[in-house]
């Protein structure tokens, strides 16, 4: 453990690039911002030029990814509410930050879309409001006048396709919440993880990419091994090829295919989201159940692994990057050869919130987390 952590840290920390090359507002432009007056001015993601003042005490958030992004700043205690995804989720390590802060299931829960009396109930009143991801009957401008309350809508973004999004969103969390340094060293972080992911795999010639199948994906409920996703994002970021992605030309985060047409893909490997565990019928019991399956190489060949779940309520980019980790040593060994996923799990839980707490995240998934999942048929 201690060789992997002084290696990713090497890595982290040796060429770190300027505040310029990294996607969003720069650092120079922010510090900017925060040091004039009483209250500084954020341009939000709807384009509008929001006056929020200093020292905020309390922050109601609502829609996915603010709880998130604050816990990756270390700051959740400025939060009023949860939402009620985060309040009443089955289980925690569906979503770590609430492992790491389990606190924050405790407070007050407000339903998106948001409402003036929603708000006024509150004591204390929030200084700050922030919308993620969500939208209601009042504009921003009206429900921030009839509450008295500044309103920032961010966008959640995610490691792909929404990266400056997401950058954004977690450099104005830690203006806002004094965290500013702490912000741009998270992002530094991720960049740094997703290099070294990229590097492992970069000499991987197209012919040699593997395909796999992400079975029992789910974005906020337990489902089958028929239920997929179109784009997966720690195939991505690993040079795997989506045996689903390959099927279909289509935008769909979740997709159901029949058993025999999974058995058609017939992917080198099978990657079962763990959320599944929740439904009565799992997706490891349609696997042995129908005979379809039972064709399928990979399933022959026992190359069925879990792993955890990354889009229980927005994308739990942390989750992510574990994936990756673990999907590559299964498919690449020789190019993840000095990595222990579960290791890197820590590692990367160990920066963000503070505390290892991969092993009682997989406690709570039977401890299938990166391992190989038996199959029998």
């Amino acid at each position: 453990m201690l060789l992997i952590f002084s290696f990713l840290a090497g890595c982290i920390s040796e060429q770190a690039p300027p505040p310029e090359s990294i996607p969003g507002p720069s650092i120079i432009e922010i510090e900017d911002i925060a040091s004039s007056g009483s209250v500084f001015t954020v341009s939000d993601a709807t384009g509008r030029e929001v006056e929020i003042p200093k020292n905020i005490s309390h922050i109601l958030c609502s829609g996915p990814g603010c709880l998130r992004y604050l816990a990756y700043l270390q700051a959740s205690e400025i939060t009023l509410t949860n939402n009620p995804e985060e309040r009443y989720v089955t289980r925690l390590a569906w979503l770590p930050y609430l492992v790491a802060n389990p606190g924050l299931r405790d407070l007050p829960s407000i339903q998106a879309p948001l409402y003036p009396a929603q708000i006024q109930s509150l004591s204390p009143k929030p200084d700050l409001i922030v919308l993620m991801n969500s939208s209601g009957p009042y504009s921003p401008d009206d429900l921030s006048r009839m509450t008295n309350t500044p309103i920032l809508v961010l966008k959640e973004g995610d490691l792909i396709n929404a990266r400056e999004d997401m950058n954004y969103s977690i450099r104005v969390l830690g203006l806002i919440t004094g965290k500013g340094e702490r912000a741009s060293d998270v992002i530094r972080f991720f960049d740094k993880i997703i290099d070294n992911l990229k590097s492992r795999v970069s000499t991987i010639p197209e012919f040699q990419h593997k395909v796999a199948y992400i079975a029992g994906f789910s974005t906020g409920y337990s489902t089958g091994a028929d239920s997929t996703a179109s784009h997966y994002h720690p195939f991505d970021l690993i040079k795997v090829e989506n045996a689903a992605e390959q099927t279909i030309n289509g935008n769909n985060e979740v997709i159901q295919f029949s058993s025999e047409q999974i058995r058609k893909m017939n992917p080198d490997a099978l990657f079962i989201d763990l959320s599944t565990l929740e439904k009565k019928e799992t997706a490891m019991d349609d696997l042995e159940r129908n005979q379809d399956f039972s064709k399928i190489g990979a399933i022959k060949n026992g190359e069925v692994y879990g792993v955890l779940p990354t889009r229980m309520y927005g994308e739990s980019h942390e989750v992510v990057l574990m994936n990756a980790y673990g999907i590559g040593k299964v498919l690449y060994p020789n190019k993840f050869m000095d990595v222990d996923p579960k290791t890197m799990a820590d590692y990367i839980f160990i920066y963000l919130y503070g505390e290892p707490i991969f092993e009682e995240v997989n406690k709570e998934f039977g401890n299938l987390a990166f391992s190989r999942i038996p199959v029998f048929m």
